[in-house]
């Protein structure tokens, strides 16, 4: 049987390892992109959409529940009110 995921602390990791080891790396030269980070190893994977990152990332580690981010952006998506 599966462990039930905590979302609350996926997405805690994620962030932390984002903007404490990989922001000022990453913005300089992926600014845009999606990275998949694996909360529990901090290994992260870059793609266009959160599809490519994570697909990099399940090759490595395919039990994994990503935290994903888009570089230099406060999310990886937002919805606009239609006008």
């Amino acid at each position: 049987m599966n462990k039930p995921i905590n979302v609350h602390a996926i997405i805690k990791k994620g962030e932390l390892i984002y903007s404490k080891r990989l922001k000022a790396r990453l913005e300089k030269k992926y600014f845009g992109k999606i990275v998949a980070i694996d909360p529990d190893t901090g290994d992260y994977f870059l793609g266009d959409t959160i599809l490519e990152a994570v697909k990099k990332g399940r090759k490595k580690h395919p039990e994994t529940v990503f935290h994903s981010i888009r570089v230099g952006y406060p999310a990886a998506h937002w919805i606009r009110e239609p006008r």
